[in-house]
């Protein structure tokens, strides 16, 4: 058996936010000089909307196997001269084949669709971009239950340092869609080989799972669920206006689909990367952290409204600037869109509250019913904006509703409750 170094001790919490907080904001800054790059440097209306398809299509995937962050989050436990994870080894394997194959299946059942030109070159840098994302999920996962928030933010930085180096050569040198797709991909598997030779001695042997490899399989399945369908609604968005949008003229799709990015990034995006360290706060936490989601759910609402308010009468003025004029949305949509951005961040707070006490079935459901609801408003005979309109508001609000009664329900909660009016 290989001989292992001392394990890293976990780093204290409030360390630990403050380098997630700084790693998410300069992958945040890099992703959104992405967003802000691409309608200027790419050809106007279907370049644009190509290469916006693909990136929704990659990050909605990506979203998806988030769950596999989650629920290794959940999983790994500190252990002293513990023995090689084999079971680790066996989860990552297995999910890369079932990453490979379903690229397959959906490249030679729907490739014209989701990934229109060059198909089998769009198609093998989706793969090669998840495969490595499960090995940064799993790797992210097991940092994450270490809490060495130092080496996860440095995952983050490098994935997106990488992106951001490699798409911005492209677009400059006017490389063709797949080779665009290429740079798009390829950082996730660089960040894991980089952070991974780091930290191998670290994390081998220094770390338990608590569940074998068939349940750890199961509750991933429902973590993944739950992220697939958080996807849909964070990253998915762009990708599903282009599939229902076809009557649409493509000057005022681009436009909406610019808008959309460019609004839920600095909203969404920050909750999103948090939700392994919130799970791994929540899980160990006591039952005042559940009355505190309660209290900034309330924050929350005031500030989406101010917000909204502000993008009503800045908002068209800005997308009109990052365009240079080819794109434009009216107020209320501009409003429309923020609102629903903040209802799905306030999901990003009370999800990572029931998975990290094991309460994966309303977790799931939360998300599941508000992505069914958003595909099915997509799908209605309606005009586009009225089917959009009711795409961002009504599903985040009412998956919303499923979280905080399960939050409210939580015996826990419940407890504080009564201890509050007793006192």
């Amino acid at each position: 058996m290989p001989k292992t170094a001392r394990p890293m001790k976990a780093e204290g919490a409030g360390a630990g936010l403050r380098a997630i907080l700084i790693a998410t904001a300069v992958a945040g800054i890099l992703g959104y000089a992405i967003q802000l790059l691409a309608p200027a440097l790419l050809p106007a209306g279907s370049a644009y909307i190509t290469f916006s398809m693909y990136w929704s299509t990659l990050y909605l995937c990506v979203a998806a196997l988030s769950g596999v962050q989650q629920e290794v989050t959940r999983a790994s436990r500190p252990a002293d001269d513990s023995p090689p994870n084999a079971t680790i080894r066996d989860f990552a394997l297995i999910l890369i084949g079932i990453v490979a194959a379903a690229v397959t299946i959906v490249a030679l059942v729907a490739g014209s669709a989701v990934f229109p030109g060059s198909t089998a070159a769009l198609a093998a840098a989706l793969a090669a971009g998840l495969v490595g994302y499960v090995l940064v999920a799993v790797l992210g996962g097991v940092l994450y239950g270490l809490q060495l928030w130092s080496a996860i933010a440095w995952l983050t930085i490098i994935d997106a340092a990488c992106r951001a180096v490699l798409v911005i050569i492209a677009f400059a040198a006017g490389w063709p869609a797949e080779w665009v797709a290429t740079a798009v991909s390829v950082p996730f598997g660089l960040a894991f080989l980089a952070v991974w030779l780091r930290m191998r001695r670290s994390v081998v042997g220094a770390f338990r799972l608590d569940v074998r490899l068939g349940r750890l399989l199961a509750n991933t399945g429902g973590t993944v669920l739950a992220a697939t369908a958080m996807g849909v609604m964070m990253n998915g968005m762009p990708l599903l206006l282009g599939l229902t949008g076809g009557g649409t003229d493509p000057t005022v799709l681009a436009g909406l689909i610019l808008t959309i990015t460019l609004t839920r990034a600095p909203l969404v995006v920050p909750l999103l990367a948090l939700q392994s360290y919130l799970i791994s706060i929540f899980r160990d936490a006591g039952r005042a952290v559940m009355r505190w989601i309660l209290f900034v759910l309330a924050l929350a609402l005031v500030a989406v409204a101010l917000l909204a308010a502000i993008a009503w009468f800045v908002g068209p003025w800005l997308i009109g600037l990052v365009s240079r004029g080819q794109y434009s949305v009216s107020p209320a949509m501009m409003a429309t869109i923020t609102v629903g951005a903040g209802l799905v961040g306030m999901m990003c707070v009370t999800g990572p509250a029931l998975i990290g006490r094991s309460r994966h079935v309303p977790y799931v459901a939360g998300w599941v019913v508000a992505a069914a609801l958003t595909v099915g408003a997509m799908l209605l005979p309606l005009s586009f904006e009225t089917r959009l309109t009711l795409a961002l508001l009504v599903p985040p609000a009412i998956g919303l509703g499923v979280h905080v009664i399960a939050v409210w329900r939580h015996p826990e909660v419940e407890a504080v409750l009564s201890t509050d009016v007793v006192a």
